[in-house]
C-alpha cells in the first residue's frame, strides 16, 4: 500500500470524537491510579520510601530553608537531604532544589505548613491554575463553537503532561499562566504590564529565555523594558536574603557533576527536546546549548516575516520546547497556546498524526524506561523520541504563511468543518495536508 494511502487511513481515525474520548479515558484512568496509589501506598510517603509529589518537596525545601534563616545553604545537597528526611520521616533519596533563588520566596509561604498538608494545598493550586489557563487561552481557539473549546479542554486536562505535572508536584502550571497572562496583556495593548508579568517567569528561565528576543523582534520596546525592569527587580529582592553568592551557588549547582550526571544526563528519558535526544544518544553536553542557539537564530529569521500575536507565540513556545536543553514531560503544558492556535487554523494531516505520535511516546515514557532497564542493549528505547514528533509540528508551523491581519475574517474549516469566523488573535489560512 502506498505510504500516502496508509497515512490517509491513519488520519481518518483521528476524529474529534476519538481524540476527546480517548483523552478522557486516559485521563480518568491515570488520575484514578494516582489517587489509589497515594491512598493505598501511604501519604505523604509510600511504603517504599518514595515521597508523593517529589518535585514539590524540592520547592518546599527551598522555602523552608529561607524560613529557617539558612539561605546561604540553599543549594547544599547534604543540607537539603537532612532537612527532607527530618521533615518527612521515612523518605529516602533527595529532591534537589535547583531553581533560581527567586523561586524560593513564594514557596516560603507554603513551607509554613508541614509537608503533607502543604503538598495537598499545592496540588489544589496547580489544578486551579490549569483550569484558569484554559480560560486565558480561549481567544486562540477559532470560533468553531463550544465544541473546539471542549475538545481542547479534555485533551489538555487528560494529557500525559498535565497528569505528570499533578503527580510530580511541579510548577509548570505557574509558568503557563504567566505566559498566557502576559500575552493577553499584550493583546489588550498593555505592553509594559505584560513585560512585568512575563518577567516573573524567570523562576523557570529555560522556558522564558526566548521571551526578550521575541519582544525585541516584535519591536515591543515597552514590553521589553517592563521585562528588564521585572527581572532586575526580582533579582534585587533576593539579594538581602541570598546575596550575590546565592546566585553564584545556584549556577555552580547547575554546573556541578552531580547535576550533570543525575539530572541533565540521568533524566534525559523524561525530557522532550531535540537537545535532550542528542544527549541521550551520546552527543557531548555542549551540543545541547548549540542546538538551542540554533533554534533561537531560526526563530529570529521566522519572525522577520511579520506575524500576528497568536502565530508568533505559538511558534515561540514550540521553538522553546523543541530546542531548549532542559524541558521535561510536564513542561509540555506550555504548548497549550500552540495547541489552541493549531486546532482550527493549521489542522493538517501532518499536525494531527505528529500530535498523536508525540502523545503516545510521552504517555509511554515510564513503560519504555522500565523496558530499557531490562538489558544493556535497550537504553535507546528510553530516549526522548517524542522530540521528533514535536519537531515535525514545529516545521509545519514554521512553514505556515505569515499572518498579519488582526481583524476577524471567515475561513474554511478543515476536515469537513463549516465556514467560521476567526477571532482577532487568529489566522485565516489553514495549512493543507
Amino acid at each position: 500500500m502506498p505510504s500516502g494511502g496508509l497515512l490517509a487511513r491513519l488520519d481518518a481515525l483521528v476524529t474529534r470524537e476519538r481524540v476527546r474520548n480517548y483523552s478522557l479515558i486516559f485521563g480518568v484512568l491515570t488520575l484514578g491510579a494516582l489517587v489509589v496509589n497515594t491512598v493505598a501506598g501511604g501519604y505523604p510517603v509510600t511504603r517504599s520510601g518514595n515521597v508523593v509529589t517529589p518535585d514539590y518537596l524540592a520547592h518546599w525545601t527551598g522555602g523552608r530553608l529561607l524560613l529557617d534563616g539558612r539561605a546561604t545553604e540553599l543549594y547544599d545537597p547534604a543540607v537539603q537531604s537532612a532537612l527532607q528526611h527530618a521533615a518527612v520521616p521515612g523518605s529516602t533519596g533527595l529532591s534537589w532544589f535547583v531553581s533560581p533563588p527567586v523561586a524560593a520566596g513564594p514557596y516560603a509561604l507554603l513551607a509554613l505548613l508541614p509537608y503533607g498538608a502543604s503538598a495537598l494545598v499545592w496540588t489544589a493550586i496547580t489544578a486551579a491554575l490549569l483550569v484558569f489557563a484554559l480560560t486565558l487561552v480561549r481567544p486562540w481557539v477559532a470560533e468553531g463553537g463550544r465544541r473546539d473549546v471542549a475538545v481542547l479542554a479534555v485533551v489538555f486536562l487528560g494529557s500525559p503532561a498535565t497528569l505528570e505535572l499533578l503527580g510530580a508536584g511541579q510548577d509548570s502550571a505557574v509558568a503557563l499562566v504567566l505566559l498566557l497572562g502576559g500575552l493577553r496583556l499584550l493583546a489588550a495593548g498593555r505592553p509594559g504590564t505584560a513585560g512585568l508579568v512575563l518577567a516573573l517567569g524567570i523562576f523557570k528561565p529555560q522556558l522564558f529565555a526566548l521571551v526578550p528576543l521575541v519582544l525585541l523582534l516584535q519591536r515591543s520596546h515597552r514590553a521589553l523594558a517592563g521585562f528588564a525592569v521585572g527581572v532586575v527587580g526580582l533579582v534585587a529582592l533576593t539579594l538581602p536574603l541570598v546575596g550575590v553568592r546565592g546566585w553564584q551557588a545556584w549556577w555552580a549547582a547547575l554546573e556541578s557533576p552531580l547535576y550533570q550526571q543525575h539530572v541533565q544526563v540521568g533524566q534525559t528519558w523524561k525530557m522532550q527536546s531535540v537537545s535532550s535526544l542528542g544527549t541521550a544518544l551520546g552527543a557531548p553536553a555542549w551540543t545541547a546549548y548549540a542546538v538551542f542557539a540554533l533554534g533561537a537564530v531560526v526563530l529570529a529569521l521566522l519572525l522577520r516575516r511579520g506575524r500576528g500575536l497568536a502565530q508568533t507565540w505559538a511558534i515561540t513556545v514550540l521553538t522553546t520546547v523543541v530546542f531548549s536543553p532542559h524541558v521535561m514531560s510536564y513542561d509540555l503544558v506550555l504548548l497549550l497556546p500552540a495547541a489552541a492556535y493549531t486546532l482550527g487554523r493549521v489542522n493538517s494531516r501532518a499536525i494531527r498524526l505528529s500530535a498523536v505520535l508525540t502523545t503516545a511516546l510521552v504517555g509511554s515514557i515510564g513503560l519504555r524506561y522500565l523496558l530499557s532497564e531490562l538489558g544493556s542493549g535497550w537504553p535507546v528505547l528510553a530516549a526522548p523520541w517524542s522530540a521528533l514528533g514535536l519537531l515535525a509540528i514545529w516545521l509545519v508551523l514554521a512553514r505556515a504563511p505569515a499572518e498579519q491581519s488582526p481583524g476577524p475574517r471567515p475561513t474554511a474549516g478543515t476536515s469537513g468543518s463549516a465556514v467560521r469566523a476567526v477571532p482577532p488573535m487568529s489566522s485565516s489560512r489553514p495549512v493543507r495536508p
